[in-house]
């Protein structure tokens, strides 16, 4: 159908004028390319264009910027002192809470003054999360008979 509209003639001579203008501009730019002195040859490589970084040579003409850094003491020393603050709070995670032994002992204490065993096992629980540097059963029972 479009063979009807179109003179088989006219279409012949316009793709040849495109065919020849598209020649051209390829034939141009490789000849531009490769005998100027500003176009570099590409370098087929596996890295990236950005992502990367590679130490070149300062070309001539290219300016290289530096970042300089001051030192500030005053930052620094509030880092290292949120460094030990923060160990301090790890130490004192990984610390065991209390000794089982001991819980054990102070539980059977109490179970022995005639307290129940689930009321003495909580009892000591909570004495021991307000206390936590009760080191014997002697300590123990002291705080117990102080409430």
């Amino acid at each position: 159908m479009l063979a009807e509209i179109a003179d088989p003639k006219a279409t012949d001579t316009i793709a040849a004028i495109i065919f020849t203008v598209v020649s051209l501009i390829m034939a141009c730019s490789f000849l531009l390319g490769f005998f100027s002195d500003n176009v570099e040859p590409v370098k087929f490589t596996d890295k990236f264009d950005l992502g990367y970084i590679e130490d070149k040579p300062v070309k001539q003409g290219y300016v290289q910027a530096t970042v300089v850094e001051e030192y500030d003491e005053l930052k620094d020393l509030k880092r290292q002192v949120e460094i030990a603050r923060l160990k301090k709070q790890l130490k004192e995670l990984q610390k065991p809470v209390f000794d089982n032994d001991l819980f054990k002992d102070c539980v059977d204490a109490l179970t022995g003054l005639g307290t129940a065993p689930r009321k003495a096992k909580a009892e000591a629980q909570i004495l021991f999360e307000k206390n936590p540097n009760i080191k014997t059963v002697q300590e123990f029972i002291t705080e117990y008979g102080k409430r």
